[in-house]
């Protein structure tokens, strides 16, 4: 486990105000500007906090989407004149920047995000940062896989092992990828182990792991939070007779126009569990949390009236972690799509409360004591 920083224990979640992340430079070059802040990823790296989060602006010039990036002390608080805008440092990234997580490979600084919907697949970008000035260090890069794409990919979770780079591809199943950096051009990634796992009982309830906080290492295992949802919308029977399969591919602006009727009877609400998986090759899956350990209804509630996202009832959407001298973790997550979250979370430190996994056999062992 990485060293821990020491942080009063009284802290125990931290939501911070919009204006604190916003960079100097867009607020005062776009002052009839509307900001949301929120999706924050947390990394540490030569024992400093980081702090990266979504920022998205509406206003007579247009909608903008991108990255600001900071740094906090050892209080979870942004440190005086550290805020950068990342991405007017991002050269060959594309224009629009979602959704931010960090990866630390070979003591070198990335952040990773994706484009949400401005190309079809949507392209997920990797750039490399300056750990001092915490601005784009070269180009961006593109990252290919060699094999079939999903049509929405927009959660890898890229981790470091023994020198080498690897990504979770899916959770469920666990799919990993081997990702190469050599060159300079689109870095290729191919699909190199793959481990089935019986998540169905949280499922139900909570809805599929999607990927979420990059992994972090934690003895033999990794640790990652991940994003689920379920539906909510006493409506969603209607789906069932939709005229359009979920797996079919229209042209982008239909597919907008079919996204809108679609959403009052798609209604979710977003939840965040945590699972483990071996540290080590083919890195099978070991536990994970039987209930989501991040709920939207034990947060505050929405202060917007108009949501970002109107398909989403409510939000706790990690994008990183941390783990902490006290044995928990410091997670950072975007709540409601409006504002950035900080929460401490203790995890099992035993099979209680958790869905254990036999190593060999991946069958399921429940334990409720």
């Amino acid at each position: 486990m990485q060293n821990s920083p020491t942080c009063s224990t009284s802290i125990v979640m931290v939501e911070f105000n919009t204006n604190a992340l916003l960079p100097k430079q867009w607020k005062l070059g776009e002052p009839g500007h509307s900001f949301r802040v929120y999706n924050p990823a947390i990394t540490r790296h030569s024992s400093r906090l980081i702090l990266a989060c979504r920022v998205d602006s509406i206003g007579h010039g247009g909608t903008q989407r991108r990255i600001a990036i900071c740094a906090l002390d050892d209080q979870l608080r942004v440190v005086p004149n550290s805020v950068v805008p990342l991405s007017d440092t991002v050269r060959e990234g594309g224009i629009w920047h979602y959704d931010p997580r960090f990866l630390v490979y070979q003591d070198r600084l990335f952040v990773h995000y994706n484009n949400n919907f401005m190309t079809r697949p949507n392209q997920i970008y990797m750039v490399e940062l300056d750990p001092d000035t915490l601005e784009a260090k070269s180009s961006a890069r593109p990252l290919h896989i060699d094999s079939p794409r999903q049509e929405i990919e927009k959660n890898w979770m890229l981790f470091e092992y023994e020198g080498d780079l690897y990504a979770v591809y899916s959770i469920t199943p666990h799919i990993i990828l081997r990702i190469d950096l050599a060159g300079a051009g689109p870095v290729v990634c191919r699909p190199a182990f793959r481990s089935e796992w019986n998540v169905a009982a949280y499922v139900e309830r909570y809805g599929n792991p999607r990927g979420g906080a990059p992994p972090v290492r934690c003895g033999d295992m990794y640790m990652s939070f991940y994003h689920s949802r379920r539906p909510v919308s006493r409506l969603n029977w209607v789906l069932r007779y939709w005229p359009v399969a979920p797996d079919t591919k229209l042209p982008r602006y239909l597919a907008a126009i079919e996204r809108r009727l679609r959403r009052p009877f798609a209604q979710v609400c977003y939840f965040a569990g945590a699972y483990a998986f071996e540290a080590a090759p083919p890195f099978r899956p070991v536990w994970h949390t039987k209930e989501p350990v991040l709920r939207p209804e034990n947060e505050t509630p929405r202060r917007r009236r108009v949501r970002a996202n109107p398909s989403a009832d409510g939000i706790v959407y990690p994008c990183g972690a941390v783990s902490w001298e006290d044995g928990s973790w410091i997670v950072s997550y975007g709540l409601h799509d409006e504002s950035c979250c900080l929460r401490r979370v203790w995890l099992p430190g035993s099979t209680v409360n958790a869905v254990v996994f036999d190593i060999n056999g991946c069958s399921v062992l429940n334990n409720s004591q």
